[in-house]
């Protein structure tokens, strides 16, 4: 992206210095056409029309720190549905919009599993005000309460898909979110290969979550025990070992013991939670099992820059550079088009395409539809759509692009022609009679 746009920038500075400065052809913004955007509260999300505002949070500088009380209001998810069977279009972002010391947009998009914040003087006219949720900085954990020790007791999830789980009803705790971050379970020395569970600004309208410990007699093994919103009880092992040519220890007659902890978790320090009595190879084992808060890195602006350019592969692969597609049917935001209905630009440097489209020169003329009247460029999060028409000469094929938006036309110059159609090769010179 930022080598596009400097390409971009390049290429006007030149033809200012010569009189008049050109009119920039390529000009990528939000096209609200590629986005569906939702916003979501305490009732259905409602659909919104517009996806720049959404897109662009969190563009500007950021901040590393949220202060004050806060209180969370609406979360406004935007996202892309791919265009091609390749998937590389595919995109998301979420904003929350959050009250503290000053208004904030809290953001999180698919470069990173980090949350961006951005300050902003004002909240979008569709955040609605009247339905936030107080959220604290930390969270906190105490015993729970008897209904929820019979809700995790009897749920149906314990001996659903074959399980046998029998819960230790003492051990259920209830956890008050926090902003963000995760909960970590260490059971002896051994650190849980995924955290417990992870906090997000969405969860303010959650009173609590509670844990609880279960065990299988069958594998002799713990299990994990999540009641959510104090309707459904998700079940999973509890993994201690990353070691994947390792197997999980067994916890023969195991007896966990709930012990005393009614507090706020601050990061990074470690609480014991339960003691876990067993047997193993005949002999008798006691371990502690302990929590650690994590609060979740927000990132600063640098750091927010260097990803637009160098995103973080391992939590989601996405394309740096722009895609560029000939296409003979709109893209919508329900299906993928396959070749032969869409061709993509051959190649993975496409800085000499978008130099040829962005040197056309503006006309009044257009060319004859041909079998790919529509391209279509995605860059990052932004994008742009043209309509192309061709127009066949003895020795060369005129190309012109006109962009959806503005409605202007522009014919590609003969060297411009010659470097669009060597990026598709596929394309059919001969336009429709």
């Amino acid at each position: 992206m930022k080598k596009l746009v400097g390409l971009l920038v390049i290429s006007t500075s030149l033809l200012a210095g010569c009189g008049e400065e050109k009119q920039d052809v390529v000009n990528l913004s939000y096209v609200d056409a590629h986005w569906t955007v939702s916003k979501y509260s305490l009732e259905q999300p409602v659909v919104l029309e517009s996806a720049g505002e959404t897109l662009a949070a969190c563009t500007g500088d950021l901040t590393t720190e949220l202060k004050g009380d806060l209180t969370v209001f609406d979360t406004v998810v935007a996202s892309r549905h791919p265009m091609t069977d390749t998937g590389w279009e595919y995109g998301f972002k979420a904003v929350t919009y959050i009250q503290g010391d000053e208004n904030y947009a809290m953001c999180r998009d698919m470069a990173s599993p980090h949350y961006s914040v951005e300050m902003v003087d004002a909240f979008p006219e569709f955040v609605d005000l009247t339905a936030g949720h107080s959220i604290r900085h930390y969270p906190s954990v105490r015993p729970a309460d008897e209904a929820a020790r019979l809700a995790v007791q009897n749920a149906d999830e314990l001996t659903e898909a074959g399980n046998e789980i029998e819960p230790f009803p003492d051990t259920v705790m209830a956890f008050s979110p926090a902003i963000h971050g995760e909960i970590e379970l260490t059971v002896g020395d051994r650190p849980s290969q995924f955290p417990l569970f992870a906090f997000e600004p969405m969860m303010a309208d959650v009173e609590d979550v509670k844990l609880a410990i279960g065990y299988d007699s069958r594998d002799a093994k713990p299990y994990v025990l999540l009641l959510l919103a104090d309707l459904y009880v998700s079940v999973s092992p509890l993994h201690t070992i990353n070691d994947p040519t390792k197997e999980e220890p067994t916890y023969d007659d195991l007896v966990v013991k709930r012990l005393p902890l009614d507090t706020e978790l601050v990061p990074n320090k470690t609480y014991p939670l339960y003691e876990f009595s067993y047997t193993r190879d005949g002999e008798a084992v006691t371990e502690t099992a302990s929590i650690t808060y994590r609060a979740a890195k927000l990132l600063s602006t640098d750091e927010r820059k260097t990803l637009e350019t160098h995103p973080n592969e391992e939590y989601m692969p996405i394309v740096t550079g722009p895609l560029v597609y000939l296409h003979q049917e709109p893209f919508d935001n329900e299906s993928t088009v396959s070749y032969p209905a869409v061709l993509r630009a051959a190649g993975n440097e496409m800085d000499d395409l978008i130099q040829a489209i962005d040197s056309a020169e503006p006309t009044k003329r257009v060319g004859d539809q041909g079998d790919y009247p529509l391209l279509t460029i995605v860059d990052g999060l932004k994008g742009q759509e043209f309509k192309v028409t061709y127009k066949q000469r003895s020795k060369k094929l005129d190309i012109y692009v006109t962009d959806q938006s503005t409605e202007e036309t522009y014919k590609l110059t003969s060297e411009g022609a010659e470097t669009f159609l060597s990026y598709f090769p596929d394309l059919k010179k001969k336009p429709k009679n």
